[in-house]
């Protein structure tokens, strides 16, 4: 365990994709199941709370000194998953268990699977975050999502500390995953995934054509988060934010892309107070002209 105190963490800035935020009270990296073995310990002694950071590519941190800590499970962080074998309780199709930890990259998993022929994960192509922010966040996109994929998790809570979940034991829906057992917050381990066996050409061309898709109507290299609003049923937020007139705007060096409406883009000097401010205005804005009350996709630390 790694335990950086405040002076000495790194500003949540240069751990975030939108490249805004201020430095937690302390940074707890956790690399190994022998890390959190003290973990509950340390969190009752110290008495601070704390937040979960994964890639940081879905988040909105304020500036500043901020009053919590931040747990940083790093666990698979630049190896490979582990290939289990075959899934037993797969029925009309052959599909391969995988296991992976919550640091590994998802560009990283996608590129394995690429390479060994497994599907299911080709939407997320382009994504910048790790595997565990995209298992508590159910992430997803062309037709994916995470969740659908699992098969048993290994997290970590401060009532019960490091322990396995089956799949029974969590709930998720649209861009919401949560535990079913009663915990304060939880974090991330490892994943054991089930993926449907097929031919890399096959998987690696998905995964170009939703690439070029995301390229066209996104702005992928750009500093942002990521879509700042989830869609409501039946309707596209970044439509809904276009007609609002929220394309383009601009405030204090962040702006919703010229590209698509949903994204929050920093510019370069863009504040948690100036996008704060822009969200606001775009909340205020559709429900004038649409009569729809948008919900938050992305995280607010503040």
């Amino acid at each position: 365990m790694n335990i950086l105190r405040q002076g000495h963490s790194s500003p949540l800035a240069e751990l975030t994709t939108l490249r805004v935020g201020g430095c937690p009270v302390a940074e707890i990296r956790l690399d190994t199941a022998e890390d959190y073995e003290g973990l509950s310990t340390l969190l009752e002694q110290e008495g601070f709370p704390v937040r979960v950071l994964g890639g940081g590519s879905n988040l909105l941190v304020r500036e500043g000194s901020l009053p919590f800590a931040v747990l940083r499970p790093m666990n698979g962080a630049g190896q490979t998953p582990e290939a289990i074998g075959p899934d037993p309780l797969a029925s009309g199709e052959e599909r391969m268990l995988i296991r992976a930890g919550a640091g590994l990259r998802m560009p990283a998993l996608l590129s394995w699977c690429a390479a060994h022929g497994l599907s299911g994960l080709e939407g997320l192509i382009g994504v910048p975050g790790r595997l565990g922010g995209a298992t508590a966040m159910n992430a997803g996109a062309y037709g994916c999502s995470f969740a659908p994929l699992l098969r048993e998790l290994t997290v970590f809570t401060p009532e019960q500390g490091l322990h396995r979940v089956a799949e029974n034991g969590w709930n998720c829906a649209y861009r919401h995953f949560s535990l079913s057992e009663p915990c304060a917050w939880f974090l991330v381990t490892d994943a054991l995934l089930s993926l449907p066996v097929k031919s890399p050409e096959e998987v690696r061309s998905r995964m170009k054509e939703n690439l070029y898709r995301k390229k066209s109507t996104q702005p992928v290299t750009a500093r942002t988060a990521g879509c700042v609003f989830k869609n409501p049923d039946g309707e596209s937020a970044g439509k809904l934010l276009e007609q609002a007139g929220m394309k383009g705007r601009t405030k204090g060096g962040m702006k919703f892309s010229e590209k698509h409406a949903n994204f929050l883009v920093n510019e370069g000097r863009g504040s948690y107070a100036a996008a704060r401010e822009l969200i606001a205005e775009a909340e205020e804005r559709v429900a004038r002209t649409s009569g729809i009350t948008l919900e938050m996709e992305i995280m607010v630390w503040s």
